[in-house]
């Protein structure tokens, strides 16, 4: 029983030895790069949307999970460092709303209008953004293999592919955003790391407020029932987990 003691209390020092020799290989590097995965939601302040130049009421957005990927380069000093990315975002929702039933009145087109939409008051959205989120992280611990940060920077955006659906008429109808693609947020996280693997918690706050009109998808004619114009800023929280090299 004695020699059983003795063998089970020198594996654990050698396991012991070997896990402070594995991570003293990983020692912090002056430069490194990594990639991360993870899911987000988003959250748009939509201070007003109007279809066929009646404004809505009461609009409110109910977030999907939507998906992110990026790569990024790290600048170690000391307990700060320096992190440009390369991102891309896909985040989906859907705006809900209330339809004022006085601005239809006195009006039978606007009436059949009204008719239409009163059961069907949700527009579904869909974006693809690819983004140059540039951040400042603090190391608040730092021991061995172990490590919690904070980061804060502005992130540039381009939306490539924004979508809105609606069933606003007999049959399902699809717009497109005509107005500028690009946008700028202040986003700020938390990180948290073991050796090389790390989990990030985002949240993004959108700075521009972008006022949107849009054209329906696959129709050239001059279309004004269920023109949709919107006036938005956009937050987004994110998880993601990734790998430092």
């Amino acid at each position: 029983m004695k020699k059983f003691y003795f063998i089970l209390l020198a594996l654990s020092f050698y396991s012991l030895a070997n896990a402070q020799i594995f991570f003293s290989e990983f020692k912090d590097k002056t430069f490194n790069w990594g990639g991360k995965l993870g899911v987000n939601a988003l959250f748009p302040i939509v201070e007003s949307l109007t279809i066929n130049d009646v404004e809505m009421e009461d609009v409110r957005m109910q977030y999907k999970v939507g998906y992110q990927a990026a790569l990024f380069a790290r600048i170690n000093l000391k307990r700060f460092y320096l992190q440009p990315s390369v991102a891309w975002q896909y985040t989906k929702g859907d705006i809900r709303f209330n339809i004022p039933q006085s601005s239809f009145e006195n009006n039978i087109a606007n009436e059949n209008l009204y008719q239409n939409l009163v059961s069907k008051n949700q527009i579904a959205y869909k974006a693809a953004t690819l983004e140059l989120p540039i951040m400042v992280g603090y190391y608040i611990i730092k021991e061995g293999p172990f490590a919690l940060s904070v980061m804060l920077g502005p992130n540039l955006k381009y939306n490539y592919k924004t979508h809105y659906s609606t069933n606003l008429t007999d049959q399902a109808r699809k717009f497109e955003d005509d107005n500028t693609p690009f946008g700028i947020g202040i986003a700020t996280g938390v990180g948290v790391s073991i050796w090389r693997l790390f989990l990030d918690f985002n949240y993004e706050f959108g700075l521009n407020e972008v006022v949107s009109d849009f054209h329906e998808i696959g129709n050239s004619q001059n279309v004004t029932q269920g023109v949709l114009r919107i006036d938005k800023r956009t937050n987004i929280m994110s998880f993601s987990l990734g790998f430092l090299f």
